[in-house]
């Protein structure tokens, strides 16, 4: 009888193990999806008539190139430590669940009205954005969060999780470390989201996604000093889908990178034909500057296609380069100094850091259109534009005037020691064969335009 009861005791032991271990995430100790579908329940009970809890989803920005680069042991460090600030900050009264990799999901205290989880949910991201210290490191992460209520939202766990993955998606598309409330038109703008990531996963390997060339000009001799390559993709359903959106669901699901190269191989391939002295800039997404095998990467696509590193300009934003300095200070001293240059976009709109021109090795600014478009009505814009010109005359390196669409402008940068332009004056985005037809228009003398050009 002793051994029977001990072997009971034994088995009983063993099943409850068996079933802690079913229900929570052996990673971090949370409850796993199948325990808080159980949970809410529980949660959901009792509810007073005025009151309500809150289904939040999120996951971490930046997680995966922090993967990458400290190795998945320090990610795993890294969500544990995560894991436990969030179980301390929703406390006894609610429930914290990873559902997989860094998603979580949290069923809130009780709230009386929406601005008490407006401010739980400020409070949740302020507490994710302290740095985190883990062993000589110091990471410092953000988050979104996608939020809906029950009651009001629905009933079922399964559909809350849902809705608040609607509103997170809406919330990462609004920026960093934001949040959102479910509203019921985000479902169909959604399931159009999902609609065009479909299509556009088709679209990559089925060579549908083109690229346009707008001439880049140099204003002295009136002659094409580069083209911009830039994406190009008309669905049979959706039509021409913008760039901003299709680029920007490629880095939200991932397929950035291959989209990238896609584009790169067909620009490489099309720049070959063009004169030696004709550069090509090509545009890199700001999460690329995380991935420290991008290097290699542009390298090999410029192998496989025999066109030379040093014709190739690569475009980046201030946006990339604040997100992290160090990697991107070391991915771009390895591409220059495999021959490639680097151009900084879009400057003076962002955070316009003296430092990253001392410190990283960038040959070209970009002048943001904003501020050219402006330029003869503002003088706020004037100035600007003048300061980045004696900026980029004192450093040595050139600025290129982004959104040049009227002649006068063209002669106001010209007589202010701009070098270099585009915009809709000269020529809007062509594909590669116009491209080839403007360098033959031009071998007799300056590439003639005129103020309709216009937009493509």
């Amino acid at each position: 009888m002793w051994r029977l009861r001990k072997e009971l005791n034994a088995r009983s032991f063993a099943h409850s193990e068996a079933l802690a271990l079913a229900l929570h995430d052996p990673l971090t100790g949370l409850p796993n999806r199948r325990r808080l579908l159980e949970a809410f329940n529980d949660l959901s009970n009792n509810l007073a008539p005025d009151c309500f809890r809150t289904v939040m989803m999120l996951d971490l920005d930046g997680f995966k190139p922090i993967n990458d680069v400290y190795g998945h042991a320090f990610g795993d460090n890294l969500l544990t430590s995560f894991a436990s600030r969030l179980t301390q900050i929703v406390g006894k009264d609610g429930i914290v669940a990873r559902l997989g990799g860094d998603e979580f999901a949290i069923v809130s205290p009780v709230f009386s009205n929406k601005s008490e989880a407006a401010g739980f949910a400020r409070r949740v991201l302020t507490h994710i954005s302290t740095p985190f210290e883990l062993g000589d490191r110091q990471i410092s992460i953000g988050a979104c969060l996608g939020i809906a209520l029950y009651p009001h939202d629905g009933h079922a766990i399964t559909e809350l999780l849902r809705r608040a993955d609607i509103a997170l998606y809406r919330a990462k598309s609004s920026g960093r470390s934001t949040y959102r409330f479910f509203e019921v038109e985000m479902d169909a703008s959604i399931l159009h989201r999902t609609l065009l990531e479909q299509r556009l996963r088709q679209a990559i390997p089925e060579d549908r996604i083109n690229v346009h060339f707008q001439p880049i000009m140099d204003m002295e001799t009136g002659r094409i000093a580069g083209f911009e390559a830039l994406a190009r993709w008309t669905d049979s359903d959706f039509g021409a889908v913008p760039p901003l959106e299709f680029i920007s669901i490629a880095e939200d699901c991932g397929i950035i990178f291959e989209l990238t190269r896609h584009l790169l191989a067909r620009a490489c391939s099309a720049a070959k034909a063009w004169p030696e002295d004709v550069y090509l800039s090509f545009n890199l997404s700001p999460v690329q500057l995380q991935d420290p095998s991008l290097p290699n990467q542009i390298v090999s696509i410029l192998e496989t296609h025999g066109f030379p590193s040093t014709r190739l300009v690569l475009e980046i934003t201030e946006t990339s380069l604040v997100k992290n300095p160090v990697s991107a200070r070391r991915i771009l001293t390895e591409l220059t100094e495999a021959g490639v240059s680097i151009a900084l976009d879009d400057f003076g709109a962002g955070h316009s850091s003296m430092s990253y021109l001392r410190d990283l090795p960038i040959r070209k600014v970009k002048i943001d259109r904003s501020f050219t478009e402006r330029m003869l009505t503002d003088k706020q814009c004037a100035a600007i534009v003048e300061a980045i010109l004696v900026l980029s005359r004192g450093l040595d390196i050139d600025a290129i005037a982004e959104g040049v669409e009227e002649s006068a402008v063209h002669e106001a940068l010209s007589a202010g020691g701009c070098h270099f332009s585009q915009g809709f004056l000269y020529a809007s985005a062509v594909s590669a064969e116009d491209a080839t037809g403007f360098l033959s228009e031009q071998s007799g003398g300056r590439l003639l335009f005129s103020d309709k050009a216009g937009p493509n």
